[in-house]
């Protein structure tokens, strides 16, 4: 199989980085509130460790013997797949209640589209071959996500494209909740100066 030193190598890739990952967990206190991690940080904690063990399982089924691979990219397709987008649920609740960043409502589509192609993938690569290919293109996919998903849990940031796009949209937000302040405290004042003007006369 062409691909064997390919899968060992990335069995001991991915089981080393799922370990730093709980390393990454427990050395982000300042992350953590009275009642644990906020809901958008447990999503990032989510998404990294469920791309990690996809990358890990792919990687494991690809050395059995006879293809499995075409079925464990279905299952761990669908698995990611309906994962991810009970993440997306919960933050779309809870974005009136916690403050959010602007990176989610990007970065979880587009998991949200890898977990797809890969369940696709499972009926358009049945060969061997073809099957190998797509599972060592996915576990790579798979480390990429896992990587930077760790990375932006610890609140750190790569200053790309998309790190562009949510710093501007940030900085947009908070002009739109400056805005109003000026408006509410001359309001406020001028309530004051009535009632004094009222308890005056």
């Amino acid at each position: 199989m062409p691909y064997t030193n390919f899968f060992l190598g990335s069995v001991t890739v991915a089981g080393a980085l799922t370990g730093l990952l709980f390393v990454a967990l427990s050395v982000a206190p300042q992350r953590q509130s009275e009642s644990g991690l906020s809901v958008e940080h447990q999503s990032i904690a989510a998404t990294a460790f469920t791309a990690l063990v996809d990358s890990l399982w792919i990687s494991l089924i690809a050395l059995l013997p006879g293809n499995g691979i075409p079925t464990a990219n279905l299952i761990f397709g669908v698995l990611g797949l309906t994962s991810t987008v009970g993440l997306v649920v919960r933050l779309w609740r809870a974005r009136s209640d916690q403050p959010l960043s602007h990176r989610w409502p990007v970065s979880l589509p587009f998991i949200v589209l890898l977990y797809g192609f890969q369940a696709v993938t499972a009926f358009t690569a049945t060969s061997s071959r073809s099957a190998e290919h797509a599972g060592a293109t996915f576990v790579m996919i798979f480390f990429a996500v896992g990587i930077a998903r760790s990375w932006e849990l610890l609140g750190l940031r790569g200053g790309g494209l998309l790190d562009l796009l949510v710093s501007r949209a940030d900085r947009g937000g908070q002009a739109g909740q400056a805005g109003p302040r000026p408006d509410l405290s001359r309001k406020a004042e001028s309530a004051v100066a009535e009632s004094e003007a009222a308890d005056s006369g």
